[in-house]
């Protein structure tokens, strides 16, 4: 068998999978349209369009530009009326703007375990998280696989909680061929440069009912409510949370693209599960069957150890790259372990010392990750992965943890 790269072998490939972002003329031309119409901030149009556009892409009656997606979500707690005292119920396996946006509202996250093989909330959990402090429940549907909503619609409505989905890598995510961010009171989504929807910095909040749109509207807007308004001054407080005409301009531009992109992603995404599912140490997670789309913001799978002959994650994943493959890891530090969790920041002090979640644990140690744009690459790109891990796994004896 061929040596393997590490150990001085020919790589699998050394070609550059696809750069992100896309570039495309139509968004120079989209950026230099606000340019020459010298209105980039309020007076616009193109902000108003987007929030509109983007709803209906993913199924929402009204949607609201904010500046990011931690704005998103804060602006999403604070409506749903979270503040000192409460507790939001999420996931420990996230990024830390989920906590940091719950934290700014000085509310206390409270953490449920993800479930086996899953990045997701563990639903069966939630119902024993449930306090007389509860406000909300924060789901976060990692990579654009969607945590199941059926079930999380059903708590947050039995308990009279708010729904806030935290969309941020969900673009284009189906669940029962309905958009993610459409089924709790909150859908919030993030266009930072990463995302499968980008433009640099920019995020939104999407919503069904009219009065929380009015009041998200006036809460990003210095307390000002939308021109035409129903419900009359109902939040007369507000601060300055607002999108850019730049951004909005070249998310319309973008826009345009997701829905092929996401179902190209969704395609590879798939093609991924078959051929990984047959190498063993590699354990593939599943789709739910529900969630008829992926937003695929990457790839996620869990590694074997004991079917590599005991390497370590770190050790598999240096012999990948070093085949040309740039794999790596969602999130390594459960967040309650997190250090800004003891700086007081906020005025908070929150003792998570007895928070013990294995499969989060587990996952932070064992999962493997794949980026968005490795998604927008061909069918012999896709190949490659599969070769250098097939590669890996035949010469594992080669290797050893240093």
């Amino acid at each position: 068998m061929p040596t393997l790269a590490i150990n001085g072998g020919d790589p699998i490939r050394t070609k550059p999978f696809p750069a992100w972002p896309v570039l495309d003329t139509a968004d120079t031309k989209a950026f230099e349209s606000i340019y020459n119409s010298r209105r980039w901030g309020v007076r616009g149009s193109n902000v108003a369009e987007f929030a509109k556009q983007f709803a209906e892409f993913q199924g929402a009656n009204y949607g609201v530009c904010v500046n990011s997606g931690t704005t998103a979500l804060y602006v999403a707690l604070k409506t749903a009326g979270v503040g000192p005292d409460d507790e939001v119920i999420t996931t420990p396996y996230t990024f830390q703007a989920t906590i940091v946006a719950i934290l700014m509202t000085h509310a206390k996250p409270v953490f449920v375990d993800t479930a086996p093989d899953s990045f997701l909330m563990d639903v069966t959990k939630i119902q024993d998280a449930i306090t007389d402090k509860t406000k909300a429940i924060l789901p976060v549907h990692i990579a654009g696989y969607p945590a199941d909503l059926d079930a999380l619609v059903d708590i947050a409505e039995r308990h009279n909680l708010k729904l806030i989905e935290d969309c941020a890598q969900a673009h284009g995510a189906e669940w029962r061929g309905k958009g993610v961010g459409s089924w709790g009171h909150f859908g919030c989504f993030s266009f930072q440069t990463s995302k499968n929807l980008c433009a640099g910095e920019g995020g939104i909040v999407l919503t069904n009912d009219r009065e929380l749109y009015e009041r998200l509207y006036a809460l990003h807007n210095c307390g000002r409510t939308p021109p035409d308004a129903e419900f009359g001054n109902i939040e007369p407080f507000g601060s300055n949370f607002r999108m850019t005409e730049w951004q909005a301009a070249i998310l319309l531009s973008r826009l345009k693209r997701l829905e092929d992109e996401t179902n190209y992603r969704h395609m590879n995404m798939r093609w991924l599960d078959g051929w990984f599912g047959e190498i063993p140490g590699i354990r593939v997670t599943r789709l739910d069957p529900r969630a008829t789309r992926c937003g695929s913001h990457g790839y996620k799978a869990i590694f074997d150890s004991e079917e590599f002959e005991g390497i370590s994650r770190k050790t598999f994943l240096d012999a990948i790259r070093a085949e040309g493959i740039p794999m790596g890891y969602w999130y390594t530090t459960p967040m309650y372990r997190a250090s800004f969790l003891k700086s007081n920041l906020f005025g908070q002090d929150f003792d998570y010392s007895n928070v013990h979640c294995p499969e989060t644990e587990k996952i932070c140690q064992t999962g493997l990750a794949l980026s968005q744009n490795i998604l927008l690459g061909t069918e012999e790109d896709m190949e490659d992965i599969i070769k250098a891990t097939v590669k890996i796994r035949r010469n594992v004896g080669e290797l050893k943890d240093g």
